[in-house]
């Protein structure tokens, strides 16, 4: 399976769970977010994807292999979820005036969550977020000023900030909390940031940063077990990105990626110059 097949597999999934009318990441996150259950690190980018769009009732996931070295086996008839990585391959001495010494070599496998295998009935899983939306936002060293307003949330390329009203304007908590982690990643787009949007934007491209958005604002939610389940105009973003990944289903891989830096530098240990 090459790496346009197995991109496609994964945006083919989501894709069906939008014509449902479900956006999978969004979603109660009080199970946590897709975790190794073996190394215990989060699932992110194309995998996050990926795995979210199943419904199990833990987030603890493993491989075939890694559930065999613990003397486990898989459920009958339980299905795996496409997940991908990158290993650097080292090149032959003879290869070296071919190319760059290490190239990068996509790899797949499949995961099972802990609920599909015979471990689940004796481990308890416990929810996989690390923190409170206060101390996650506490550690943005990357965040621009937050001002407030009496209207809605926005996060403005020009002056760079982000703007949303108060907290108590909100019907819930975890609303605000999910508003202003979205915003937040568009604010990573900036171009002392990331460079990745302009005050110019096309129709496509503002498309395409609202999906990463998402899909970032998705992940920080997730490491909080804070719900992102509301969403303006839903009907009408699910038609547009549908109509973007059909089109090119490079596009989600693009997104996530995109997120997965979002994020990173958002939690970078050190702000930006």
């Amino acid at each position: 399976m090459n790496r346009t097949e197995i991109y496609n597999r994964i945006t083919d999934k989501l894709i069906a769970k939008m014509e449902a009318g479900v956006v999978p990441w969004r979603r109660s996150w009080k199970i946590g977010s897709p975790v190794n259950f073996v190394s215990g690190r989060r699932y992110n980018g194309i995998n996050f994807l990926s795995l979210i769009a199943e419904d199990h009732p833990c987030p603890y996931y493993l491989t075939f292999l890694q559930a065999k070295e613990r003397g486990a086996f898989i459920n009958k008839g339980a299905t795996g979820s496409l997940i991908v990585f990158w290993k650097m391959y080292e090149r032959d001495i003879e290869e070296e005036n071919k190319g760059p010494a290490r190239v990068p070599f996509l790899r797949y496998s499949y995961a099972f969550n802990l609920s599909q295998t015979s471990l689940y009935s004796s481990i308890k899983p416990e929810s996989t977020g690390i923190t409170s939306a206060e101390e996650l936002i506490s550690q943005m060293h990357n965040l621009p000023p937050i001002k407030n307003n009496y209207q809605r949330c926005v996060y403005n390329i020009t002056e760079d900030c982000i703007s949303l009203p108060v907290i108590t304007d909100f019907e819930t908590e975890t609303e605000y909390y999910s508003s202003l982690f979205h915003e937040a990643i568009h604010s990573t787009g900036h171009s002392s940031r990331l460079n990745r949007i302009s005050a110019y934007a096309s129709k496509d491209e503002y498309s395409e940063e609202e999906l990463i958005a998402e899909i970032g604002s998705a992940y920080l939610c997730s490491m909080c077990g804070i719900s992102n389940e509301v969403i303006d105009n839903q009907a009408a973003y699910l038609h547009g990105w549908m109509k973007q990944l059909k089109h090119d289903p490079a596009v989600l891989v693009r997104a996530a990626l995109h997120a997965r830096s979002a994020v990173e530098l958002l939690l970078s240990s050190s702000p930006t110059e």
